[in-house]
């Protein structure tokens, strides 16, 4: 089974991908499996991302410490 997960990446200079949502980097293999599993679209995923804080500001993503300094 080919599953694709959609993650979302902070736009500010964050390095290469540290900082992303679902945050991937501090799940188990059972949370990170889930993510793959659940396959949501782009649209679902902003809206999941919006309840944690995340935002967009002209086309870029932005983390939940990004976007309290904005």
């Amino acid at each position: 089974m080919i599953r694709t997960a959609r993650l979302i990446f902070c736009d500010n200079e964050h390095g290469m991908g540290d900082v992303c949502f679902p945050d991937v980097y501090g799940q188990s293999g059972p949370e990170l499996t889930a993510n793959f599993l659940e396959s949501k679209t782009a649209q679902e995923l902003r809206k999941a991302a919006r309840k944690e804080g995340w935002g967009v500001i002209n086309g870029a993503d932005y983390c939940p410490g990004c976007m309290e300094c904005m």
